[in-house]
């Protein structure tokens, strides 16, 4: 009895200290992502200020439907992410899929992808409201322009860590091998 007592006295506050260290743990994973994601957004909005050459009044009227717009996309690409995460969690538990799931998904997932296409496109046109047309042109390259950028500093990161051999730097290592 007293061994058991004993060892719900260890046992006890080692899993109760896990539990608080696992739970701050999210927390600051939680503060991390959030504080990521706004130095993202003011990144945005200070490259699209720069790329747009806007104005102030342009920029007052501007970035208000902006946010508004990112946020509705966002919701959209939540749902998206969360019928792929569904469908990936009933694959790794090996659940037998029905072809009338399968399709299901697929047009609920192609469906959030037209409406956010959709968005995509009435955003730009409502945007002449406020920017001129080259602006407007220029504000319909911007995505496809950053993500180029961000590809090319990651992978830039990627070859000065050397984390990641790229395929040229495998072959090489290939023929070297077989000399």
């Amino acid at each position: 009895m007293k061994v058991l007592v004993l060892i719900l006295i260890l046992v006890i506050p080692k899993i109760t200290y896990t539990q608080v260290n696992d739970f701050k743990d999210n927390e600051i994973d939680s503060l991390y992502e959030s504080e990521n994601r706004r130095v993202m957004e003011s990144m945005m909005v200070w490259k699209l200020t720069e790329e747009l050459e806007l104005e102030v009044d342009q920029a007052e009227r501007f970035f208000p439907k902006y946010r508004e717009h990112r946020k509705e996309i966002e919701s959209l690409r939540k749902k998206e992410q969360l019928l792929a995460k569904t469908l990936r969690l009933n694959m790794k538990q090996n659940k037998k899929l029905t072809g009338s799931e399968v399709n299901k998904i697929i047009k609920e997932s192609s469906s959030l992808k037209r409406k956010m296409a959709d968005l995509e496109e009435s955003f730009l046109i409502n945007s002449a409201k406020v920017l001129n047309p080259n602006q407007q042109a220029k504000l319909g390259l911007f995505k496809n322009k950053m993500m180029r950028n961000m590809k090319g500093k990651m992978k830039d990161k990627r070859s000065r860590d050397k984390k990641r051999k790229f395929r040229n730097d495998r072959k090489k290592s290939k023929r070297e091998f077989w000399k």
